[in-house]
């Protein structure tokens, strides 16, 4: 089970505010902007492995808000995957892994819970669980060898609307409203993780 610390806590972070140019006939801006994020080696006591922090900010469109409070849950997905050029054939996966979040609204309690890996957290607003979404940390994502040179880390962000109920599925491909997603961003590997990779494989 991963630890409860792979999510960021609220108050360790900076409030970032972004801003949407709204035309007339489009309520939300439903872009997941990533604000930072980077790739690290094993601290003591954990696996050996590269690892990822990253934040991300976006407005939850008031159409999925409407539907959590009507007890749809909703699930967040971080993909990462790392790969390697090739010349002569497509690039290599060398490694890949998904991280997914679960929020939901018990209207009985009237409380919001953020679930990840057999794990649950309680709010008492929306406000105080969405961090718990946008953010990620000492998330494992490859080995500690296979940061090898040439080699290229893509990080996204964004609802799994594959887990929503058919009928939004079906809405989702015609209005950004109904959906949370990024583009695909690329990270930086520190030479350091580069060097910690290399001497992993002697």
């Amino acid at each position: 089970m991963l630890p409860r610390s792979i999510l960021c806590h609220a108050a360790k972070l900076a409030p970032i505010v972004l801003t949407c140019a709204l035309a007339a006939d489009v309520a939300w801006c439903a872009r997941a902007e990533l604000m930072g994020a980077k790739i690290t080696i094993d601290e003591p006591g954990e696996p050996p492995g590269l690892f990822v922090e990253a934040h991300y900010e976006f407005d939850l469109p008031t159409p999925l808000i409407n539907a959590m409070h009507r007890g749809i849950a909703l699930y967040f997905a971080y993909s990462f995957e790392l790969t390697k050029s090739r010349w002569y054939w497509l690039d290599k996966e060398v490694a890949s892994s998904t991280f997914t979040i679960r929020l939901a609204f018990n209207p009985l309690t009237r409380r919001y819970a953020v679930s990840y890996s057999g794990y649950s957290l309680n709010f008492d607003s929306l406000e105080e669980a969405l961090p718990y979404i946008k953010n990620i940390r000492r998330w494992r994502v490859a080995g500690a060898g296979d940061a090898k040179p040439g080699t290229t880390a893509e990080l996204r962000f964004g609802l799994d609307v594959g887990k929503l109920p058919k009928p939004m599925q079906v809405t989702n491909q015609d209005t950004d409203d109904w959906n949370v997603v990024s583009d695909p961003a690329e990270i930086p590997i520190p030479t350091t993780v580069m060097s910690a990779a290399a001497a992993a494989e002697e």
